[in-house]
């Protein structure tokens, strides 16, 4: 496995005569494999600091507060004594952490409060003009280790805050474990962006002899292995006026240029024409070098001319005087990724489109729906009055004809007076049964006196058609509601009878109107063998009635009245319960 904690531009390590020598306002990073290796470097950097009568300020975990306790008694040097005298203060970094996070970011209004107000008393408890404080700090690389990568680096600037202000020396730890993979080299450079120095262990552990230096060529060598191996990342380094100074495997691959083809070359180079006239590239280095890094998703061009979308970060190195030396950058091409995005939106795009030509496709066949109940509504109303004033008439005068004739066979006492008794008796029952399918298509009534007189007329009818008692309760303040209303909730009526009569098997029904929030309500109740042992398919084809309209038209109805239906049948019968908002 690649560790890319150690790419790093040789010109970024702080390379002093004593790796831990303390100079006040600086802020050192230190890269360990192994937590010996870290006690040895803070033992010299905080022995030093305790020899020479400064103060130290630990915050680090239980086991290496303890490793570093016992490794400074081993030298002679009197923590507690040092503690008494204000000059060597210890936290336990968990429990110092937890008492100024907040929604897991640092608060830097608690974090100056406390860890703030134990640098300005520690320093105040200090004789001399100027006593020198170093301070060691562990709780970025628990923060780190929880994969919380944005607190630790919020709290590394808030610790730099810090240090500017009190100007005192500050060191902070990471082990290398946290910086594996190719994934880690941005979030590694945005570390080193937040330090004066980086110190890396080595390989001899030349730390723990307390000698703290770091072997330049070695390093070199590392770097140049490791940045190498990385294939999905450009990374090179530039010098301060952006000329390109490194360049690796990646940036080949991506960019097209060979090293000898671009080093020495400005990285302008890689920036289309617009932004060139926009002078991006200046602005970039100068933004950068003023806040340390800068970060930003653009196009740049390949050697071929061809464009790509990049990820980009820039990284000021500075060295440990903290003067710029050169920036660091790395480059990403996230071509595929926008790509894929923007197959992605088209084909929701797409979908989308689809399923409003889907919409309003259910909302046409609807509204064709509506419009066909409507139309057969006017048919009903048309063929009832048709029945009722044409045939229904022709069939009162031939029913006057053949009682007239019975008068005259009656005088004279012929012998066709039986047949023509009979001839009468069937012309009254055939204008009864007219009368009843003109009502039945359109009750006049309906129109005439509401829905609350209309239901008993025609449960009286259905009860001497069909033998099935009828019970009917409406409540007292149900009043006329909308003609559309009281006709769609007749015919849910017509269609649940037709049902009781045809399938349940019941010889009782109990119809019930009434109205409740707003909502006329309508229950057609049976007490039949149901239909719960029937799936929901054949339910249907049981509401088929004889005028055509079914279970489906009729919930369509409701639908397009903004009402419901529902069906509750069981082994005790059934329930019908219609629904219709009697406004709006």
């Amino acid at each position: 496995m690649t560790t890319v904690g150690l790419a790093l531009d040789p010109r970024s390590l702080a390379l002093h005569q004593h790796a831990f020598a303390a100079a006040p306002g600086e802020h050192v990073v230190y890269f360990y494999q192994e937590s010996d290796s870290l006690l040895a470097a803070l033992t010299d950097f905080i022995g030093v600091a305790l020899g020479a009568g400064s103060a130290a300020i630990i915050i680090a975990t239980k086991e290496h507060l303890n490793g570093l306790q016992f490794r400074l008694k081993a030298r002679g040097l009197d923590t507690q004594k040092a503690s008494r005298q204000g000059r060597f203060v210890a936290f336990d970094a968990c429990e110092l952490l937890a008492q100024f996070m907040v929604d897991d970011m640092p608060d830097a209004a608690r974090f100056a409060e406390i860890v703030g107000g134990t640098i300005a008393r520690t320093r105040a408890s200090l004789a001399g003009p100027r006593p020198q404080i170093v301070a060691f700090g562990e709780m970025v690389s628990l923060l780190w280790t929880d994969g919380k990568i944005d607190a630790a680096i919020r709290l590394e600037q808030l610790w730099n805050d810090l240090a500017k202000k009190h100007s005192f020396c500050l060191r902070c730890a990471y082990p290398t474990a946290n910086f594996y993979g190719e994934k880690s080299i941005q979030p590694l450079m945005r570390v080193c962006a937040e330090h004066s120095a980086t110190l890396l262990e080595e390989a001899d552990k030349s730390f723990a002899t307390g000698e703290a230096r770091i072997a330049l060529h070695r390093v070199e060598e590392r770097f140049r292995l490791l940045v190498d191996a990385v294939q999905d990342y450009a990374v090179f380094m530039l010098d301060l006026n952006g000329h390109v100074s490194s360049w690796n495997t990646g940036a080949e691959r991506i960019k097209g240029y060979a090293a000898s083809e671009i080093i020495g070359k400005h990285f302008s180079a890689f920036y289309p024409q617009e932004d060139l006239l926009a002078g991006k590239p200046a602005r970039e280095l100068e933004i950068a070098a003023k806040e340390g890094r800068f970060e930003v998703e653009g196009w740049r061009l390949r050697k071929d001319g061809s464009r790509f979308w990049a990820d980009v970060i820039l990284t000021a190195i500075k060295d440990h005087t903290g003067a710029l030396i050169g920036f660091g950058k790395v480059t990403r091409d996230l071509t595929e990724k926008i790509n894929a995005n923007e197959a992605l939106r088209k084909e929701i795009t797409e979908r989308t489109e689809a399923q409003r030509k889907l919409h309003d496709s259910e909302k046409s066949l609807r509204l064709l729906s509506l419009r066909l109940l409507q139309t057969q509504d006017e048919e009903r109303r048309r063929i009832g009055r048709d029945l009722h004033d044409s045939v229904g008439q022709y069939l009162v005068g031939l029913k006057m004809k053949v009682d007239s004739l019975q008068s005259s066979a009656d005088r004279n006492k012929s012998v066709g007076n039986g047949e023509l008794s009979e001839c009468s008796l069937l012309v009254e029952e055939a204008i009864k049964e007219v009368r009843t399918i003109s009502y039945l298509l359109y009750p006049p009534m309906l129109d005439e006196l509401g829905l609350k007189s209309a239901i008993p007329w025609y449960l009286d009818g259905f009860t001497r058609r069909s033998g099935i008692k009828t019970t009917f309760e409406v409540s007292s303040d149900f009043d006329r509601i909308p003609g559309d209303l009281e006709l769609a909730l007749f015919r849910v009526l017509q269609e649940s009878l037709t049902n009781v009569h045809r399938h349940s098997g019941s010889s009782t029904a109990t119809v019930r109107l009434f109205a409740n929030n707003g909502l006329a309500i309508l229950h057609v109740i049976d007490a039949g063998k149901g239909t719960q042992s029937k799936d929901r398919e054949s339910r249907a084809e049981d509401w088929m009635s004889a005028f055509g309209v079914g279970l489906r038209g009729m919930t369509e109805r409701m639908r397009q009245l903004g009402g419901d239906l529902r069906i509750s049948s069981s082994g005790a019968g059934t329930t019908i319960t219609a629904s219709l908002p009697i406004t709006g």
